[in-house]
């Protein structure tokens, strides 16, 4: 986060700069990054790994807007908040994954799949 010295600390802590607001975005798009190196290691990304990365790129940027607007709308903003929101959010970011990671028929998941998934949630958990 960047540093800032506030005139009225109270009214200055409970809001997000758009500094702080795109470094957020810009470790979530990191995290997407990392997936989608981990997906091109091996030279090519299969269908369920493309579908992976999307979800993640769409959860990711759903967490981003979720927390933007938390400061946005409340008064008062601590770490306990954020982290429920976190929080929260790690399950949903997974369970997107997971149904992405199904092939169209909702039957089977790849191998190359269920490796994302396990790197991901490490990384989430």
């Amino acid at each position: 986060m960047v540093d800032r010295l506030p005139n009225d600390i109270d009214e200055e802590i409970n809001t997000l700069t758009k500094e702080e607001e795109n470094e957020l975005r810009k470790v979530l798009d990191q995290m997407v990054e990392t997936v989608k190196t981990y997906c091109e290691k091996d030279g090519k990304v299969t269908a369920s790994e493309k579908r992976i990365i999307k979800a993640m790129k769409v959860t990711t940027k759903d967490l981003a807007n979720e927390i933007v607007q938390l400061y946005e709308e409340e008064t008062s903003v601590d770490d306990l908040t954020l982290l429920e929101v976190v929080n929260r959010n790690r399950e949903k970011i997974l369970n997107d994954l997971l149904n992405a990671a199904l092939t169209p028929k909702r039957k089977q998941m790849s191998e190359e799949a269920k490796e994302v998934i396990s790197m991901v949630s490490k990384d989430l958990f």
